[in-house]
């Protein structure tokens, strides 16, 4: 019998929960260690579309990326979001897992996922923790220069981003690339560091696309912010992959449901 705690080692061995970031809720949030697990529902984050998809498929265990209880709470009341949620997870029993930032931080996670997406080779930790083996984000070349006119093409293709906001001129030349999944602002002086023509990341303020420029306002680097979403919902199939290896008796399946909350517009 396969149980949630199995599951979540296994998960643990590799994204280490000490890898989490001080503010971050990684782990089981919702239900029982011991409960049995058959089918497991993989999304970036718990929506009302991604709990019913996992009620109508009878799933045990819900895993997201993004924590459903990131701040601790003061009262469980279930005529607010997260208190229905909760509730209607413990009404179907379904046990609830987040692996976040202990995930953005391990060899092979999320942004190690993003390079090898953006066809980056043999990626390495853009900012590594001081024990060698877990960092955030990731760094390494293209098989061949291209032009960032050409790279903006394949951001757009591989993350499916159907706009997204960036400096730099498009007629230079790309070839060490740096990403960071999800919000990744503070790693743009690392980028700079460690010589990227380009740095691929989420969330960037208006200010933080100064930062490329020199003292004269040449570009030193391209910026791209493609979002958040973009920059991760790979990581459904990144755990899925990993976790079907491990456990042949359970059954994994990524979420249907697009959760992005952000919506695109021309008009």
């Amino acid at each position: 019998m396969i149980c949630a705690r199995d599951i979540a080692q296994a998960l643990e061995s590799w994204a280490k929960p000490e890898y989490a970031e001080s503010y971050d809720n990684v782990g089981l949030h919702v239900g029982s260690p011991s409960r049995e697990i058959t089918s497991v529902m993989i999304a970036l984050e718990l929506t009302t579309e991604v709990l019913q998809e996992a009620i109508d498929s009878n799933a045990s265990m819900i895993i997201t990326h993004h924590p459903l209880l990131f701040r601790p709470l003061s009262r469980i009341l279930t005529d607010d979001p997260t208190g229905h949620f909760i509730q209607e997870l413990l009404r179907h029993d379904i046990t609830l897992y987040s692996i976040h930032t202990n995930l953005d931080a391990a060899s092979d996670g999320v942004s190690f996922a993003l390079a090898k997406l953006l066809d980056v080779q043999e990626p390495t930790f853009l900012s590594p923790h001081s024990n060698g083996i877990s960092g955030m984000g990731a760094i390494g070349k293209l098989p061949h220069p291209e032009s960032l006119k050409s790279f903006n093409l394949r951001v757009h293709q591989q993350l499916g981003s159907p706009v997204f906001r960036y400096t730099g001129s498009l007629s230079a030349m790309v070839h060490t690339v740096a990403v960071c999944g999800g919000s990744g602002g503070s790693l743009i002086e690392a980028a700079l560091f460690k010589g990227a023509d380009v740095y691929v990341t989420a969330d960037l303020s208006y200010h933080r696309f100064f930062e490329v420029l020199d003292s004269e306002g040449h570009c030193q680097m391209a910026l791209i912010d493609a979002g958040h979403y973009e920059t991760e919902k790979h990581t459904q199939q990144l755990l899925n992959r990993w976790l079907e290896k491990r456990f042949p008796s359970v059954t994994f399946r990524c979420t249907r449901s697009v959760t992005n909350p952000v919506h695109y517009s021309t008009v």
